[in-house]
């Protein structure tokens, strides 16, 4: 049975077609893998709506993964909204819409049960110890924690968060000045307070990275290694000096600098920076060294699909 999953997140549509491994093998077998950028949150997310423009974007996005989906055999295939959605006043109506005109089912899902969609997918590209590991998973809206060992999941949140709202907030970061990386992280530590009061008691020193901005930072500092990621590698682990230089290297950039860099994507040439200083702050807690996962919600989505 093939299922395909579209993650319908503030910044990018991300479509999944998969199927589960035959034999003896488990997990998924991704046949598939497609992220357009739509900008949902662009213009509305601080006054929690949906533009016109923006949904005619999503709109317009949809219809192409739909298409993908089917043209790949999907027999079941299952919409997730989060964080622009979960919010906007207007989300429900967006989402009735896409229902009309193009069949799909959207589910606006509530944060917690995001978080647990992504931990679901992080396990099965990275393996977890004994010891507690922290996962982030940056989008535009949302930032989710997820505190778990091999054996247990011991805490979850989702934190209205992400890099549209702060980029939003924060806009002028070309280059990133120092008022500017003060006043963010003021903002972000505010907001984070349970957060620090966790990792505080559990002492996690590896901080897991899922998808979105942080494919883009993996990226780059395997081409700073030298060694490209391949199309097949689902994990990468680096230590927080790697991730420092790149982002020193980033605060001191221009936006032309910054669209310029091999491995960064057009749609993340704003958003790479609130990222990186959400990163940056969260390291900051002790923990030194980072594993990127290919993996997140709709993989974990896709498995739990799965029979």
């Amino acid at each position: 049975m093939k299922v395909a999953v579209i993650d319908l997140g503030t910044n990018t549509f991300k479509l999944l077609v998969a199927e589960q491994h035959s034999g003896s093998q488990k997990g998924l077998h991704v046949l598939h893998t497609e992220e357009l950028s739509v900008f949902l949150g662009r213009g509305g997310i601080e006054r929690k709506e949906i533009t016109a423009e923006a949904s005619a974007r999503g709109m317009e996005a949809l219809r192409i993964l739909m298409d993908t989906a089917g043209e790949l055999g999907a027999e079941h295939v299952s919409g997730f909204g989060t964080s622009a959605l979960r919010n906007a006043r207007n989300g429900e109506a967006f989402v009735e819409e896409v229902h009309k005109e193009l069949g799909l089912v959207i589910r606006i899902i509530p944060g917690e049960e995001e978080a647990g969609l992504i931990l679901d997918g992080v396990r099965q590209a990275v393996p977890f110890g004994k010891k507690p590991m922290l996962v982030m998973d940056i989008g535009g809206g949302s930032t989710e924690f997820i505190l778990a060992t091999d054996r247990s999941l011991m805490w979850k949140h989702s934190f209205e968060l992400g890099t549209t709202r702060l980029f939003e907030r924060f806009p002028d970061i070309d280059p990133m000045g120092m008022n500017t990386q003060l006043r963010m992280a003021q903002h972000m530590d505010a907001q984070l307070e349970s957060l620090w009061s966790v990792v505080d008691r559990h002492w996690p020193t590896t901080l897991v990275g899922s998808a979105g901005s942080f494919d883009s930072i993996a990226a780059m500092i395997a081409l700073e290694r030298g060694t490209p990621i391949a199309t097949d590698t689902v994990s990468l682990t680096f230590d927080a000096t790697e991730f420092d230089a790149l982002k020193d290297q980033f605060f001191a950039m221009t936006r032309d600098q910054r669209s310029a860099m091999p491995g960064l994507p057009a749609h993340r040439v704003d958003t790479i920076i609130p990222a990186m200083a959400l990163i940056e702050r969260v390291l900051l807690h002790g923990m030194h060294q980072l594993q990127w996962s290919k993996y997140s919600l709709k993989e974990g989505a896709a498995a739990r699909i799965l029979p």
